[in-house]
């Protein structure tokens, strides 16, 4: 069943340090200024089954879950004019996802449940907390679209990257995480990038599989398929990159999403709509990849979808910043490089980093790159990368 509704509302430096877990400081206020230049970044050590990770991490951030909660409900309030206990009622009411997750991703669902409990909130709650893009799709809401990802595959003595910068709601400032999954057996070990009670947005794993997403609301979606976080956490928990593009390729999806995928020394990209997943390949031998907020590929588009100029103006702007950054030569895109594109600000209106500001709805939630051929890593900032450091998070190095 494809969903109908209709309410406009507006809806990702300095040098390395040393990765320790750490405390995370006191959530800014919404709206405020720039970030300062230092901020801890909050990596969060979880193992065992999904309910046993889901317990650790909400027992872990409770109160820091307790509180974005309520940030989300008054931002909920604010965008569609509704009580927010009301619409998280009625959004799940009308949609039928856990069907979808049961039979793809049914440790997750288990991991929500134990996050729930941890944090003593209700299973439902925290439930439609994981469905951020699902409720944007929900609510049709046309300004959801900020992110700039890239991918880049290993040449010149570099190694393969996926890189992003994460744009999310302004609340979430102050609540950025990791989580560092320990590996299982089958499971690979995993550091997922995310906020306080959120499952993921992207992140790698130590069998070179890494995932960056951009929401692309103008493609179908629908009520009964595998929602994005769940989409991220199914390609972490693949053991290659064959098997995480197979993933993707095979499960319905309940929004519009693209998904850059890092496969060991290549990288891909992914349209995927409700009806289908098409690849967008720029470069014919594959060189780079990359991708904003709009369709490049898939024509399975929303009725109603606006593809005109002036809707598209942010989306198409940064995609162009990013594309010409690129330029031709893979061999001559290496960490710094993606560095500067993720901080780059060639268009006043339309930067592709996007600083907290008075009045903004939407910033640079963090950047990240993830290295991925040899040994995988993950490089992170905690808000836009122009004022915050990228801080190293390396695969087998013991953390307090």
């Amino acid at each position: 069943m494809r969903i109908d509704k209709r309410l406009t509302v507006v809806i990702s430096l300095a040098g390395m340090v040393t990765v320790a877990t750490a405390l995370i400081m006191s959530p800014a206020p919404r709206m405020g200024p720039a970030q300062p230049a230092k901020r801890e970044l909050r990596v969060l050590e979880l193992k065992g089954n999904g309910y046993e990770r889901g317990l650790q991490h909400g027992r872990q951030m409770k109160i820091e879950i307790a509180r974005i909660v309520e940030l989300w409900k008054n931002d909920l309030r604010g965008q569609s004019g509704q009580d927010p206990d009301a619409l998280i009622k009625r959004f799940l009411s009308e949609t039928a996802f856990t069907p979808a997750i049961k039979k793809w991703t049914p440790d997750i669902l288990d991991e929500v449940r134990g996050l729930a409990d941890g944090a003593g909130q209700p299973f439902e709650t925290m439930f439609a907390f994981q469905l951020v893009d699902e409720i944007w799709v929900y609510l049709d809401a046309a300004a959801a679209h900020h992110c700039s990802g890239l991918g880049v595959v290993r040449s010149g003595g570099h190694p393969a990257f996926v890189a992003q910068n994460m744009d999310l709601e302004s609340f979430r400032d102050g609540f950025q995480a990791v989580l560092h999954i320990a590996g299982d057996g089958a499971r690979p070990e995993q550091f997922v990038f995310t906020s306080a009670g959120l499952v993921g947005v992207n992140g790698v794993n130590d069998r070179s599989v890494g995932i960056a997403c951009n929401t692309l609301l103008q493609l179908s979606a629908c009520s009964d398929g595998l929602p994005v976080a769940f989409v991220v956490r199914g390609v972490l928990a693949s053991a290659s990159g064959d098997e995480a593009l197979k993933f993707v390729r095979e499960v319905r999806h309940a929004s519009g999403q693209n998904y850059i995928i890092g496969a060991g020394d290549r990288v891909y990209d992914l349209e995927a709509s409700a009806g289908k997943v098409v690849e967008f390949k720029p470069f014919a031998d594959g060189r780079f990849v990359y991708h904003t907020n709009h369709p490049l590929i898939n024509d399975d588009l929303k009725p109603w979808a606006s593809m005109d100029e002036i809707s598209l103006a942010n989306t198409k702007t940064r995609l162009a910043s990013v594309r010409s950054r690129l330029g031709s030569d893979a061999a001559a895109v290496d960490e710094e490089a993606i560095k500067t594109i993720l901080r780059s600000k060639d268009s006043a209106h339309h930067p592709v980093c996007r600083t907290l500001q008075p009045g903004s709805s939407a910033f640079t939630f963090g950047a990240t790159i993830m290295t991925l051929s040899g040994t995988p890593s993950l490089d992170v900032t905690m808000g836009p990368p122009d004022a915050n450091a990228f801080v190293r998070l390396r695969f087998g190095v013991k953390r307090p």
